[in-house]
């Protein structure tokens, strides 16, 4: 079979380019972050400060692969029958992303419903997802052929896209829900409606983020039969880092829009 370059190249190029912006976003909010919460807990630090490291992994995968595919590549295309190695680590890099992601709002379902079940079903979820993630990689770093490896793993790439659809989804109804049924009171201060109204609507602006960019993955690779999916794939990570990020740096808006709203940080961050 002739190799057509627009399986693996044209989703490569355009999700790249779109990572790049994105990925320069998740460096301004990091910056931004450390300059206006300096006393956060030391593990929103770590959690900020891995996902700053998978990232900066993350881009230098992209342009080691962008340059294999453009230049190495542009006599001999066919070399591209299979993944570039940077690709294969990139697609390592892109799930430590997401679980990092994914055990930050665990960890926050857990501090705001003290319900084991639910962090307990979102942590089955993503390390389920995760799992998926080790395996698709193994086996990419062992594919003869890039056209039947997707075909042969269909299954396990839609399967750890639909663990983790279903980990984000769960999670960020659950934060939403818990936050909803909270009499939310601090002792000495009574919280308003308005601000129960505001966090919850912050949480699923920044959550829903990163739930509905699993979710396309999932529904291009069950719908299309090209490599559509891929170039998501790679925007994908970025998306979900650039969510955290604003979820954590939001906190500064609420401060400065109303004094009240200082509360929410207390409440949506507790413990």
């Amino acid at each position: 079979m002739a190799f057509d370059p627009r399986i693996v190249i044209g989703p490569m190029q355009v999700g790249s380019l779109l990572s790049a912006v994105f990925y320069g976003c998740l460096i301004s909010q990091i910056y931004v972050y450390f300059k206006l919460f300096p006393t956060d807990p030391r593990g929103f630090k770590i959690a900020v400060t891995a996902l700053g490291t998978w990232q900066l992994g993350h881009f230098i995968c992209l342009i080691a692969t962008l340059w294999t595919m453009t230049v190495t590549a542009y006599s001999h295309p066919s070399i591209l029958n299979t993944l570039p190695v940077g690709t294969k680590i990139l697609l390592l890099l892109s799930s430590f992303t997401c679980s990092t992601v994914q055990s930050f709002y665990t960890h926050r379902l857990w501090k705001l419903s003290k319900i084991i079940i639910l962090p307990l079903i979102s942590g089955i979820l993503g390390v389920t997802a995760q799992v998926a993630a080790f395996i698709f990689v193994i086996r990419a770093f062992h594919m003869a052929n890039l056209e039947t490896f997707g075909e042969d793993q269909h299954f396990i790439i839609a399967f750890a896209a639909i663990s983790r659809s279903a980990s984000d989804i769960f999670t960020t109804i659950s934060i939403a829900a818990t936050l909803k049924k909270q009499t939310l009171y601090i002792p000495g201060v009574s919280v308003t409606a308005k601000i129960a109204d505001r966090i919850i609507a912050w949480t699923l602006e920044t959550c829903l983020v990163a739930s509905l960019a699993t979710l396309s993955i999932t529904v291009l690779l069950l719908t299309l039969p090209n490599n559509a999916w891929f170039g998501l794939y790679l925007i994908n990570a970025n998306v979900i880092a650039n969510s955290l990020l604003a979820w954590l740096n939001r906190r500064f808006t609420f401060v400065r829009d109303d004094s009240d709203l200082t509360l929410c940080s207390t409440i949506a961050f507790a413990g």
